[in-house]
């Protein structure tokens, strides 16, 4: 503070000097031998100066609260993207044959489950060169054959798109593997693009830590009278050589401006931000008014404001602004106001961010302000028409048990002698009518079915074909709860877990849990886990990537007699893990998959076709998987199950 009231001082002093020469009120004369040495002094500090701030001004950037955190597509990255089909690669591998190998590997692994072939004489044919009609990629997998030549169009395409011939290979290769179980064609349309995904960066947020009241966070000088300073230094420098004194003292104002300008500091606010939701549980897809009102609490003129909303990144603002530029007298008040879409889970407000620069505008600081604001939207749990299809029901997805155990069903076991103690609605009348002998009627028991609905929250699982598409997590969720309330409306016992980002120190610390049961309380129960408990959170969290600890525990909660509805993209090597963990210790698992892949890129259509393999091999060891489509919803999922007959396709 010293130091930039000597920087004031000195810059008022030259500011008025040098008016008080140009007016002739002072007469200066400046011999020749102070000349020189003031003018090399002025345009080397002019030129230090400019070289030092020669970019560009440095001014915060603000969050972007209007967007909603976005979360990867699969197969970002490419290199990535081909290790999900061979296990270990060597080290000294360069990486485009690490690409190279991936794909052949691809190829195999399509070309075994798809086309019947073994391993041998799959690659035989990627070899040869025989398994694809397509003469590039043949020619990319089996280094023997001659590449093709390309048209003229096609070079001059290739030019175009800076694509070189081993772009182009890996491109037309994966959509040649693509195409295998698709009857030869490939469903998607047109060969994708090489590059990765065209969805945008993570934009910048404010800090999410718990602030009370107004605590500063950054203060930066932007610079904003360099180029001033930089020209008065030059013209004194340049007025000097030419001895021009009007030059020289034109200079003087000027560095007098850049001083001033630098002494001055841009003000700590006392600010009250109040912000009112129009409501705080809301339903999924409700339209909720957030209103911010900011009030200056000082005696002080704040001449340049600017105010960030801390959106939460699980929301996206979908009418007006979150954000506000203005200036405010002392005790006055300004407010603003944004519309938010809700969605499942709960959503905590960042604080305010709030910019203060001075009038100069050379200083501005940050400060959050905080403002706490929680936002809980349970999810709907409204029963499935389909049904849910678990594995021991025989023929409907009614989602009860048929056991082989005659008892008090529906559906027809035996015949056995009559008792005295048999109800009459149970006696064979017809019998009686034609022989005269009582017997009574058995029917196949049913039994109430004991479900675990297990959501595979892992941080791999937070994908989504798209930027602006719901994440396989959030869509999971929501199944989570759909799922439950169909199976409790037809008198069935379902829990709740989840396996993700938790702290494995302590038994069962940090994760979701809730036993089979059934009930208005335990459905009111299972809805608050579904849009309170962290595992469940819309956006990835960090913590512990294992999840061996937490199936343990899962299993050791779990009776025999329960079986699992699995909610998993699929998105990895570790889910078909969990799932055969599950049923080698005897828990029967239905996965229900929402399918977050997508077909622009070259490694977006590769894990795609990894997803498919994963899924394939499940169906082939007898586990039910329902592959939920990203354009459908779940009722549609579920309907389309039934009508082919089965969980599996």
């Amino acid at each position: 503070m010293r130091l930039r009231s000597v920087t004031l001082a000195m810059g008022v002093a030259a500011f008025v000097a040098a008016v008080a020469i140009l007016g002739g009120v002072i007469v200066f004369d400046v011999g020749r031998w102070l000349a020189f040495p003031i003018a090399v002094i002025s345009l080397l500090v002019a030129l230090n100066v400019l070289a030092r701030r020669r970019g560009a001004r440095d001014r915060g950037e603000t969050p972007d609260p209007e967007r909603r955190a976005p979360v990867p597509i699969p197969g970002t990255d490419l290199s990535a993207t081909v290790t999900e089909f061979r296990s270990e690669y060597e080290r000294r591998l360069s990486p485009s044959t690490r690409i190279r190998e991936g794909l052949s590997d691809a190829a195999v692994a399509v070309l075994t489950r798809f086309r019947g072939l073994s391993e041998v004489e799959a690659r035989e044919r990627v070899e040869e060169g025989t398994w694809t009609d397509d003469p590039h990629a043949a020619a990319f997998l089996a280094p023997e054959l001659d590449p093709p030549k390309r048209s003229l169009r096609e070079r001059l395409t290739g030019r175009l798109a800076s694509e070189t011939r081993f772009r182009e290979g890996v491109r037309r290769t994966a959509a040649a593997v693509a195409a295998v179980g698709y009857g030869g064609t490939d469903d998607r349309g047109e060969l994708p693009a090489y590059g990765g995904a065209t969805g945008s960066g993570t934009a910048p947020r404010t800090d999410s830590s718990v602030v009370e009241g107004v605590v500063e966070r950054a203060s930066r000088e932007t610079g904003h009278w360099t180029g001033i300073g930089v020209i008065a230094l030059a013209a004194i420098g340049i007025g000097t050589f030419a001895e021009s004194a009007a030059v020289v003292m034109a200079g003087a104002v000027g560095i007098g401006y850049a001083a001033v300008a630098d002494a001055l500091e841009a003000p700590t606010p006392e600010i009250e931000v109040e912000r009112t939701p129009s409501e705080t549980s809301p339903e999924p897809g409700d339209e909720i008014a957030i209103e911010v009102e900011v009030r200056n609490e000082s005696s002080r003129f704040l001449p340049d404001l600017r105010i960030v909303d801390g959106v939460p990144p699980g929301l996206a603002v979908t009418e007006g602004a979150a954000r506000l530029g203005t200036a405010l007298r002392p005790g006055e008040e300004v407010s603003f106001e944004y519309t938010v879409t809700a969605r499942r889970g709960t959503h905590e407000f960042d604080p305010v961010l709030v910019v203060t620069r001075d009038l100069s505008r050379s200083v501005e600081r940050e400060f959050l302000v905080g403002a706490e604001t929680t936002l809980v939207c349970e999810p709907v749990l409204r029963p499935i028409a389909a049904g849910v299809p678990l594995r021991q029901t025989a023929a409907t997805f009614s989602g009860r048990l048929t056991t082989d155990e005659g008892g008090s069903g529906t559906q027809f076991h035996s015949v056995r002698e009559y008792r005295r103690s048999d109800p009459l609605n149970r006696i064979d009348w017809n019998r009686h009518a034609r022989t005269g002998e009582l017997a009574t009627l058995e029917f196949h028991e049913e039994r109430a079915a004991k479900v675990l609905v297990l959501v595979d929250a892992r941080e791999s699982c937070y994908v989504a074909p798209g930027p602006e598409a719901p994440h396989a997590v959030d869509r999971s969720v929501a199944a989570a709860g759909r799922i439950a309330a169909t199976l409790m409306a037809d008198g069935d016992t379902v829990g709740l877990a989840a396996i993700g980002p938790v702290d494995d120190r302590g038994e069962g610390d940090g994760q979701c849990w809730l036993a089979p049961g059934s009930g208005h309380t335990h459905r009111a129960r299972f809805q608050e886990l579904l849009a309170t408990h962290p595992q469940f959170s819309t956006i990835p969290p960090g913590g512990s990537r294992r999840w061996i600890p937490q199936i343990r525990r899962i299993h050791r909660r779990l009776g025999g007699d329960t079986q699992v509805v699995l909610l998993s993209p699929l998105s990895d090597r570790a889910a078909p893990h969990i799932v055969r963990w599950l049923e080698a210790r005897g828990h029967a698992v239905t996965v229900v998959s929402p399918d977050p892949t997508a077909g622009e890129t070259t490694g977006q259509r590769l894990a795609s076709v990894a997803r498919r393999l994963r899924r394939f091999d499940l169906q082939r060891e007898g586990v039910p998987v329902v592959d939920w489509r990203g354009d459908e919803s779940i009722d549609e999922a579920f309907a389309r199950v039934g009508a082919t007959g089965g969980g599996v396709r």
